[in-house]
């Protein structure tokens, strides 16, 4: 299934529907009376570049790394909290709306729909047809409306940000400055959460040229348009973002002068303009597809409705399945920013958790179905922005932890900040999320077509793993991680909850990735030799009554079904442990996430992703479809954007989607591919895949009833045969083993 439809124009946000051409994102409602354009930028942030390092924080560690050996967890907390600290990340922050008003229209919709194939959304109504598409090659959005009689339109513009508009000729432009800083949407308390007087914000604008059949006259604040029944309009964006280590131009005349040349070099032929967009986002997006052979025609409101009132869900999980690809291509473009909490779509000049690079889990979750799902070509931001995390990351090692290589905590922005935020030592301290990125982008990049990237991401892994080796402490004769957190979980010692520990098996399962990363791409002779002693000492994953151990020993923890998976991250998404190889430890893994997902209370789009990716791997089928059943019941919006309580959008859960599918459609150890290790009972009937990557081969293959009938492969690969069919068809780049040691 690739279209998404309704009957009725949005009536918010999060019923509007997203385009995108990796530099832009456009949310438009569908109306052919009152029409709403929401755009933003990938690069209007709010700030520019500051340092919040801090030689108090290495003054500190020892301090707090001692208070942790003895057992004074929450007075390390303290004084974590008070000394290892650095500051709030800056904010991505919505453009501004263009609305345009129709005279002599039918205000009644038959319907609004965005085609996931071509990023084409069309709104039709009685005699009137709208169409608009973002366009990577040619930079812009483009609108146009053809109607059977004739009509006028008046077309404004507005931004939550200080702005103005001005219009000449066919021209409309709004423009005008970031503030200096905006404060989390979290930090109730905050006086001036908008700060503009330092005047050192980014200017923006956003210019539309409009070309009709009909009259076009200028208002001081708008354009209208009479007597037409065609009408073309033409819209780029600029900001004074011209790198993460500069300061932006601030100058509002020069980057409406950029973007009205921006404008004006694109040639104005709609239908041509079309043929390349269609032709550059259809090639990405049906590089790999599956099928679930279920399509109904349906409009996706009524389409979810029916799943949460029992229906079948194999139609609503391809489309959701092929909506995140959808976004990934719409959102994730090489030259620009990767896909932040909300994707590039923002409409708040205060977001949840200031749309930012939320990096102990929500952005590598972006990307985690990426490659598999033949979007390697959109990875490259991700690329770029730890490489440039790695510049500022270097300092922020030595500086704050007394480290060689490159440190980054959890909130990371457009200037790739790297230092901690302020607040509980749970979130706040977490040294080692660059060493997740560097893991992550090193999965991309051995599942295949990164090699343009190769050196980058070569010194991304090597830095990382300096910074792990250095960042080690020998305790009790092993190498452990202090201070050490579960991402946001807590637990009690001594009758107080804390946050910090020593060695959680979150933080050792990111070193001992890291360091077989590094043993299989590094070059630096020294510290191969170094990572090679420590690894034989590293502090071990231990079991508890509850599955794995997620601190160095067992504690009490109050929220039993803490949303966060972090314990499990060397099962999923790294691969220190197998699930073949490593069976006792597989049962550990399994027996929390039991205990995890028995007593969660809340229901979250990306934790609910995360489950549907470690089920897939466990391969525990049923287990698998009751999360995608509970998600798309409790945790999808009308437009089926993913929800985190109370009613944020979060795009991790979407993307997070992709990849529970990939996973439970095929999956991957040691080299050796099994295919359906997970595939629930009311998806057996039957279905394909086309060119899934994996080690860069690309395998399709056909089932039904649960078995594999046909399977092929563009390179050599090694299948197990559990789950394939005897007389199955294949080609003979697929060799069929029983087992992982053959």
């Amino acid at each position: 299934m690739d279209k998404i439809w309704y009957k009725k124009t949005a009536r918010n946000w999060r019923e509007a529907l997203p385009l995108g051409n990796g530099l832009m994102g456009v949310m438009v409602y569908g109306s052919s009376k009152k029409e709403r354009l929401c755009f933003n930028d990938g690069t209007l942030w709010s700030g520019y570049p500051k340092d919040y390092n801090s030689a108090e924080s290495f003054e500190n560690l020892e301090k707090v790394r001692s208070l942790i050996f003895e057992g004074k967890n929450s007075e390390a907390d303290a004084l974590c909290e008070d000394k290892l600290k650095g500051f709030y990340s800056e904010t991505f922050l919505p453009l501004g709306d263009v609305l345009l008003t129709f005279g002599k229209t039918d205000k009644h919709i038959l319907s609004r729909s965005l085609d996931l194939s071509t990023g084409i959304h069309t709104v039709q109504s009685n005699g009137f047809t709208s169409e608009l598409f973002s366009s990577y090659p040619d930079k812009v959005t483009v609108y146009q409306v053809k109607a059977d009689k004739r009509f006028s339109v008046k077309i404004k513009a507005k931004s939550k940000l200080r702005h103005s508009v001005g219009t000449g000729a066919n021209e409309l432009c709004l423009y005008g400055t970031a503030p200096d800083y905006a404060a989390p949407d979290y930090l109730r308390t905050e006086l001036f959460p908008i700060k503009y007087n330092e005047k050192k914000g980014m200017a923006f604008c956003l210019c539309a040229q409009a070309f009709t059949n009909g009259t076009i006259t200028n208002g001081k604040h708008s354009l209208k348009i009479k007597n037409a029944t065609e009408l073309t309009i033409y819209f780029a964006t600029q900001t004074g973002f011209h790198g993460f280590d500069k300061m932006p131009n601030t100058d509002v005349k020069a980057v409406m002068q950029k973007c009205k040349s921006k404008l004006n070099r694109v040639e104005k032929n709609y239908n041509k303009l079309k043929k390349r967009h269609i032709a550059d986002f259809s090639k990405l997006y049906k590089q790999q597809s599956i099928s679930f052979h279920k399509d109904v025609d349906m409009p996706a409101d009524a389409l979810l409705d029916s799943v949460k009132n029992g229906g079948d869900d194999k139609s609503l999980c391809e489309l959701l399945y092929n909506y995140g690809k959808y976004m990934i291509i719409s959102g994730s473009r090489e030259g620009g920013q990767p896909l932040n909490l909300q994707g590039i779509w923002n409409h708040a000049v205060r977001p949840p958790w200031s749309s930012n690079y939320t990096v102990n889990i929500n952005t590598q979750m972006n990307y985690w179905g990426a490659s598999r799902a033949g979007l390697s070509e959109c990875i490259e931001p991700l690329v770029q922005m730890v490489y440039e995390a790695l510049q500022n990351g270097r300092k922020t090692a030595e500086v704050n932890y007394g480290c060689r290589g490159f440190a980054c905590n959890h909130n990371v922005d457009i200037w790739r900040k790297t230092p901690p935020v302020q607040g509980d030592a749970n979130y706040m301290f977490a040294p080692l999320c660059g060493v997740w990125l560097a893991n992550e982008i090193y999965a991309h990049y051995k599942n295949g077509f990164l090699s343009a990237y190769q050196d980058k991401i070569k010194e991304i892994v090597t830095e990382s793993a300096r910074f792990a080796n250095d960042f080690l402490v020998l305790h009790d004769g092993q190498y452990v991680v202090c201070p050490s957190a579960s991402p946001e979980n807590v637990y009690m010692h001594n009758g107080k909850k804390c946050k910090l520990d020593y060695a959680s098996a979150f933080d050792m399962g990111l070193v001992k990735q890291v360091f077989r990363n590094a043993l299989e791409i590094c070059e630096d002779e020294n510290l191969k030799a170094e990572i090679t002693e420590k690894q034989e000492k590293l502090y071990p994953f231990e079991n508890s009554a509850n599955g794995i151990c997620e601190w160095h020993k067992v504690y009490d923890t109050p929220e039993k079904g803490h949303r966060h998976f972090s314990p499990l991250y060397a099962f999923y998404p790294a691969k220190i442990i197998g699930y073949y190889a490593d069976r006792e430890k597989t049962e550990w893994v399994k027996q929390l996430f039991h205990y995890r997902t028995e007593n969660a209370r809340q229901y979250i789009g990306w934790s609910a992703a995360w489950g549907i990716c470690l089920a897939a791997r466990l391969r525990e089928s049923e287990t698998a479809q009751k999360i995608i059943r509970s998600m798309l019941c409790h945790s999808v919006f009308k437009n089926l954007f993913c929800v985190h309580p109370p009613f944020y959008f979060q795009i991790d859960g979407n993307l997070g989607f992709v990849a529970g599918i990939n996973e439970m459609l095929l999956t991957e150890e040691n080299g050796i591919v099994e295919l359906l290790p997970a595939l629930p009972k009311n998806f057996s009937e039957s279905g394909e895949v086309q060119d899934m990557v994996v080690n860069g081969a690309k395998i399709s293959f056909a089932w039904k009833n649960g078995t594999v009938v046909s399977v092929s492969a563009d390179k050599p690969v090694r299948i197990l045969k559990k789950h394939i069919s005897d007389n199955a068809a294949q080609e003979n780049t697929v060799r069929l083993v029983a087992s992982l040691s053959e």
